[in-house]
């Protein structure tokens, strides 16, 4: 939370206590180390920290084990994206229903507040802070989510994105 500092009031610039789109894009459009490079990029997310509610122990510690595996996803980035990011760029999909409820960058840092609501009742919250170069970043991540199929869920862990190249044309 020390990053909440570097910025006065981050990308809320109408101070309405919500990121729009514009905010957001407006933000993330500052340039500078932040302006991460299009190309194929590999995000592993892991969680050390998984606490279930209203499972039993057998399946809680089944979902902590898996979750500190971590998962690898690839995905190509385009320069369109680069440019004007939305939550999606942050692992929200269309479908998911994300808006920002935070977005402060300064300089290569950054901190970002997410709500998602996909549907089925569920709600996701994302807290993610950390630092960003223009070919890898490193966010520490905790994660809300109420509604679920398995009840309550927090995790907290770490996200880490490295380009590998260029996208397959």
């Amino acid at each position: 939370m020390v990053l909440a500092a570097c910025s006065d009031k981050g990308a809320d610039a109408d101070n309405d206590g919500k990121v729009s789109e514009t905010e957001a894009k407006t933000e993330m459009a500052k340039g500078g180390a932040m302006a991460t490079k299009p190309g194929l990029w590999e995000v592993k997310t892991s969680f050390s920290d998984v606490t279930v509610e209203g499972v039993p122990k057998a399946v809680a510690a089944q979902m902590k084990t898996q979750m500190a595996k971590g998962v690898t996803v690839s995905s190509c980035l385009t320069k369109e994206q680069v440019d004007k990011p939305g939550t999606d760029f942050f692992g929200g999909s269309p479908e998911a229903n994300c808006t920002f409820d935070k977005l402060d960058r300064s300089g290569n840092t950054t901190i970002i507040e997410m709500t998602c609501k996909p549907r089925g009742g569920m709600t996701l919250k994302s807290i993610m802070n950390g630092s960003f170069k223009a070919e890898s970043y490193k966010l520490d991540v905790v994660q809300t989510m109420q509604g679920g199929p398995v009840g309550n869920v927090k995790m907290t862990g770490i996200a880490e994105g490295t380009r590998v190249g260029d996208c397959p044309a």
